[in-house]
């Protein structure tokens, strides 16, 4: 494996994952749809299903992802039911958090900014701008979630200072500022590429430990790019 940045665009009936390496090349993506629940249904498939996804989500990292960037919540959406996605949010970044990989949280508006410099763009104007930043790769036919994970690694990518195409020249700085990012000293190689390699000094060991291996959980309608 190659030491990357995971972006995850969280959904409940949606959800997207990308993966971009150190050399600034976009590993690839991923979608997974999730059926929706009849009316009423018993409060455990509603459990199961939140479940499902944050563990589909968790599970498209691998041992050599140094930072995941989730986007923020949107407080004000009261659409798509957002109590279980809000679920399935925090789900995902405790298991993360759990396993001591750094999480940095970008406001939807801060990311849309950065990626298109307008923060009121719309699906289709992230996906054309980050088909734009890697031609060639049919990223303008991905789903709207699979963009919005493209752009949110991108951006983790940047921050850490990965060669790549991306826009920090072109939009500044301080859309990347306006996330929630994890200490900088926490974000680094995977331990056996540290000095020592990887001895009692280096930091979050844990790193190649469970949970945040690649999942053994599948779900019949993911698909990958």
């Amino acid at each position: 494996m190659t030491v990357n940045v995971l972006g995850l665009d969280l959904g409940l009936a949606h959800a997207g994952a990308a993966r971009i390496d150190i050399d600034g090349t976009i590993a690839g993506t991923w979608r997974l749809d999730t059926d929706p629940l009849a009316a009423g249904a018993p409060i455990g498939e509603v459990a199961r299903r939140i479940r499902g996804v944050a563990r589909w989500a968790v599970g498209r990292g691998t041992t050599d992802t140094v930072l995941v960037v989730v986007e923020g919540p949107a407080h004000a959406a009261v659409y798509g039911q957002p109590h279980e996605r809000a679920g399935v949010w925090w789900r995902t970044v405790d298991a993360l958090c759990r396993a001591e990989i750094p999480v940095g949280v970008l406001p939807p508006a801060s990311l849309k900014k950065y990626l298109t410099g307008n923060g009121r763009a719309d699906k289709a104007a992230m996906r054309r701008a980050v088909a734009a930043c890697y031609p060639g790769r049919g990223l303008q036919l991905v789903s709207d979630d699979e963009a919005d994970a493209a752009a949110l690694a991108m951006c983790g990518a940047d921050w850490l200072g990965w060669p790549g195409p991306y826009l920090q020249g072109r939009r500044g700085g301080g859309w990347l500022r306006a996330a929630n990012w994890p200490d900088p000293a926490t974000v680094c190689p995977i331990p056996g590429d540290l000095p020592g390699d990887g001895g009692a000094d280096a930091p979050i060991a844990a790193r190649r430990e469970p949970p945040h291996v690649q999942s053994p959980f599948t779900h019949p309608q993911e698909t990958r790019r």
